[in-house]
């Protein structure tokens, strides 16, 4: 029935899950994830999509968006918070597209958008690399692909 695997539906369950927290309902996550489901597979499916899309030149930022992720830092700031994540990402062929860091007094903020296409590992390899960075600098690391992201931040 649904042309996305198993193990991508599992991902976007999970990923839904860690990102409604507390929030995390069986209700919620699954509306997420039918929304996620449905977006995905209707730009698929929908020839009308399709042209919509080619004729906007957007078919290209689609594929690339399969391919991106959202990786989100934060803890007190140190020195070299900066150079180990980037390192991890790079250490793995992992490309950065866009990088907004702030420093709030004692705080570090960062959030990066990844391209993973040339990713020496898989993603969740990649996520946990990244997470055992973090915990370097005793920082909190969020790492989910860019589609859940925007799928969160919309509901």
């Amino acid at each position: 029935m649904s042309e996305l695997s198993e193990q991508e539906i599992r991902r976007i369950a999970e990923q839904a899950i860690e990102q409604l927290g507390e929030d995390a309902s069986p209700q919620a996550v699954e509306k997420v994830v039918k929304e996620t489901v449905h977006r995905i597979e209707r730009q698929a499916n929908d020839p009308n999509i399709k042209r919509e899309t080619e004729t906007k030149n957007v078919a290209h930022t689609k594929k690339q968006s399969n391919n991106r992720i959202i990786v989100t830092a934060f803890g007190k700031n140190q020195k070299g918070i900066l150079a180990g994540l980037t390192g991890t990402l790079a250490k793995h062929s992992c490309d950065i597209i866009d990088l907004s860091q702030k420093i709030l007094q004692e705080f570090f903020t960062i959030m990066l958008l990844v391209d993973i296409a040339q990713c020496t590992i898989d993603f969740e390899e990649l996520k946990d690399s990244l997470i055992e960075a973090g915990k370097k600098f005793d920082l909190k690391v969020v790492i989910q692909h860019e589609e859940i992201f925007n799928i969160m931040h919309r509901v």
